[in-house]
């Protein structure tokens, strides 16, 4: 079924807040506070909207001595609004939704580009190297809420495989100059292709390990929690979140970076094969999603639900992806039906 997100119920304050208060559930959704003429005061995501809204009407617990309380707008607050979202993605989603036209986002102090890392393998001296996505997808990897997370998996992939850091151009001779004045050549932190330690073909399939490795951390051998979980493969221009509610999953297409909320659908987690077959990717209408959308997946409750589509055309595939994303307490015994346990939670 499609998962639309869900209208604001307005209350005015005119009325006592108490009866107000007695009708916002105590339950995970975005709130919004109106002032006069419907101007916008407060808009939040909020774990328990009723709590939430409460505190903002003078009606919480006293804050810890020493820490500023909630700013009280029951003097100048004429309505609530409130909607109540079915997960944590569609919470964020629908925040991200109301506060496009009330903030622009060049002024959002929160929001700021995604970092990818990119490795090219097919590069005659692949290197990993840091960048944004303006300058298209191939060989990228990400992304990574900001530069500085992006650098540590940079470093870390150089650590583990010993690709070169520098970005030097150069022709490979045992003798070169540049290469014996090089302090990670002497001290073998890498593979110093310069010095001819290993051939250009051999250093090419070191460079691919290392994507791999980016591709799937969680799955090699080497150290993989040196680079995030949330690193994902970001090849093609699909890909699938997966918004995991209490009993239903909201699967979410994106579509180069575009979240495609009118074309998210919803099921049991029992049901997901007929879920990815509703699935379509329509041309966006709205901006691009990537900087909040980066920040997403990242964050603790993003981790691993962003699941990129190589081939729309394979819905099993992209099912069993889906299955291996879900939280353990999805997983079903052993013959007792086709949802596995996630590679993450296992």
């Amino acid at each position: 079924m499609p998962v639309p997100l869900p209208g604001l119920t307005v209350a005015p304050l005119e009325v006592d807040p108490a009866e107000v208060l007695a009708r916002v559930p105590a339950a995970p959704g975005v709130g919004q506070f109106l002032g006069p003429e419907g101007r916008n005061l407060l808009l939040a995501p909020a774990a328990n909207l009723r709590k939430w809204a409460g505190t903002h009407l003078g009606r919480g617990k006293p804050p810890p001595p020493g820490r500023r309380p909630k700013t009280n707008l029951s003097g100048i607050a004429t309505s609530l609004a409130w909607a109540r979202t079915a997960n944590p993605f569609a919470q964020r989603l629908l925040y991200e939704r109301l506060a496009a036209p009330l903030i622009p986002r060049a002024e959002r102090r929160d929001l700021k580009p995604p970092a990818f890392v990119h490795l090219d393998p097919d590069q005659r001296f692949p290197r990993v190297t840091v960048r944004g996505a303006d300058q298209g997808p191939a060989g990228l990897f990400g992304p990574f809420r900001n530069r500085r997370a992006a650098e540590k998996a940079r470093d870390a992939v150089n650590h583990v495989f010993a690709l070169r850091p520098c970005d030097h151009t150069f022709e490979p001779d045992p003798s070169l100059p540049l290469g014996l004045g090089c302090l990670y050549a002497q001290v073998r932190s890498c593979a110093a292709p310069c010095l001819s330690r290993l051939s250009e073909e051999d250093y090419r399939a070191l460079a691919a390990r290392g994507a791999a490795w980016l591709a799937e951390p969680a799955g090699r051998d080497d150290d993989p929690a040196q680079v995030p979980a949330t690193v994902r493969r970001v090849q093609g221009t699909l890909a699938v979140v997966v918004g995991v509610g209490r009993k239903e999953l909201g699967l979410y297409p994106v579509r180069e970076g575009h979240v495609l909320d009118d074309a998210a659908v919803s099921a049991p987690a029992d049901e997901i094969d007929a879920a990815v077959a509703r699935l379509a990717w329509p041309a966006a209408v709205r901006p691009d999603d990537w900087p909040w959308l980066a920040a997403w997946i990242a964050s603790s409750r993003g981790r691993g639900t962003y699941v990129p589509v190589t081939d729309p055309g394979d819905r099993a595939g992209l099912a069993a992806a889906l299955r291996a994303s879900l939280p353990a307490r999805f997983a079903r015994p052993s013959g007792g039906g086709n949802v596995g346990t996630s590679r993450g939670e296992a």
